[in-house]
């Protein structure tokens, strides 16, 4: 059976070459926190909504109610300036039900000391 989590949109602005975390609870239509530990998170940013392929992998971590996503700043340094569009799936332990957590936008500001 679905949690039937609460889409949130959570846009997110970071620096190129620094190292990112952002830390995003599960909650559900009440806006409790959810247990999402026995399940995974995979997250994926693209150019636009329209565009089929991944800029880089996010990495994700789950423990409780939070799903962390994180870039190195390797990652980050080797982005190009500019407005990406982002989404984060939990799918739970039976792998069979996906549902979004998050999506929004990522503003990449340009690194001055290149």
């Amino acid at each position: 059976m679905a949690l039937t989590l609460q889409k949130q949109t959570v846009n997110i602005a970071l620096d190129q070459g620094c190292t990112f975390e952002k830390v995003i609870t599960a909650q559900n239509s009440v806006s409790q926190n959810v247990t999402i530990s026995t399940g995974t998170c995979a997250a994926k940013m693209r150019q636009s909504y329209y565009s089929s392929n991944n800029i880089t992998t996010i990495t994700t971590a789950v423990a409780g109610s939070n799903c962390t996503i994180s870039l190195t700043a390797t990652q980050t340094a080797a982005l190009s300036p500019g407005n990406y569009v982002y989404d984060v799936e939990y799918t739970q332990s039976g792998g069979t039900i996906v549902e979004r957590l998050a999506e929004g936008i990522i503003t990449i500001s340009a690194e001055a000391t290149k």
